[in-house]
């Protein structure tokens, strides 16, 4: 299971880091097409332009990592927290049962009390 997570956060990573470069590369194209069109006094608007896509993909690709550093934590605090959790039950299982019990009984008096009406 953990490989399977770590596949689908690693391929899309790797795909959004994808669109990033087409992006950027899409963009960087255009910007030419249209400065050659235009008078060379264009050159600094041009080169700003690039600066502010490569910004704009560099924060992409950026959020992007970020992301899939922040999936892998959630997993592994989800493969924690279901460890201990069972730990718990292994450690006192009469009152795992208890409790386990008392929250069905709370929940089908919730539910009963509403078809009731």
């Amino acid at each position: 299971m953990e490989n399977s997570i770590d596949s689908k956060i690693n391929n899309t990573r790797d795909g959004v880091t994808q669109i990033g470069k087409d992006l950027r590369a899409d963009a960087h194209a255009t910007i030419d097409k249209v400065a050659q069109k235009v008078p060379p006094t264009t050159d600094r608007l041009a080169a700003q332009a690039h600066t502010g896509v490569d910004k704009v993909a560099d924060t992409v690709e950026s959020t992007s990592d970020t992301l899939a550093a922040r999936s892998k934590q959630v997993v592994e605090t989800y493969k924690n927290l279901t460890e201990s959790s069972r730990n718990h039950v292994r450690a006192n299982p009469v009152i795992s049962v208890l409790v386990a019990a008392a929250a069905g009984y709370g929940i089908s008096k919730l539910l009963g009390s509403r078809s009731s009406k």
